[in-house]
């Protein structure tokens, strides 16, 4: 017996999680990558083919690491995957003082939900300071407060990539 969830639709195909990430004007080559709410590896999966020095990722759903893991055992690209709710005390802890690039892809309206504004607000605060680059994805662009959060922080928006499939990516780069 298979236990799928017929009503549940899976948010996201391959190619929406990618769309816009590679044409962005974002270098991934010799960086060191966070991917929040990395899901199963996709996105760090193809970023790994441009040859980062290390791909971090953080998803709160431990399956969905596992599979992140096995995908990038026979990597070249350094690694690690945590499973961890980003409200976690832990999580300070768990990440670098720095990333060059910060992979921000439909996930702070979810933590926002979960967590409310002011936590939500904090916690990601906190990875953006420690980023040099931000690519985010925002599915309701009329939604500005990640945004505002990325350049309250210092950076400036450097590529807008207006997806047909309704969502937008944005790079922003530290001044």
């Amino acid at each position: 017996m298979l236990f799928w969830n017929t009503r549940k639709k899976f948010a996201g195909t391959w190619e929406d999680r990618l769309d816009g990430l590679f044409s962005c004007g974002v270098d991934y080559a010799g960086k060191t990558i966070l991917d929040v709410g990395c899901n199963m590896g996709i996105v760090a999966y193809e970023i790994a083919k441009h040859r980062p020095t290390y791909i971090h990722g953080i998803d709160i759903l431990k399956p969905h690491i596992g599979v992140a893991r096995s995908i990038f055992l026979g990597s070249g690209v350094e690694s690690r995957f945590d499973a961890m709710n980003l409200g976690s005390r832990k999580l300070p802890s768990v990440l670098r003082d720095s990333y060059d690039v910060v992979l921000l892809l439909a996930v702070y309206q979810h933590v926002r939900r979960g967590l409310g504004q002011d936590k939500a607000d904090r916690i990601f605060a906190d990875i953006i300071n420690r980023a040099q680059t931000v690519v985010s994805r925002v599915p309701k662009e009329k939604d500005t407060r990640l945004q505002s959060l990325i350049e309250g922080a210092g950076f400036s928006l450097s590529h807008r990539h207006q997806s047909p499939r309704g969502c937008t990516v944005q790079a922003y780069h530290r001044h």
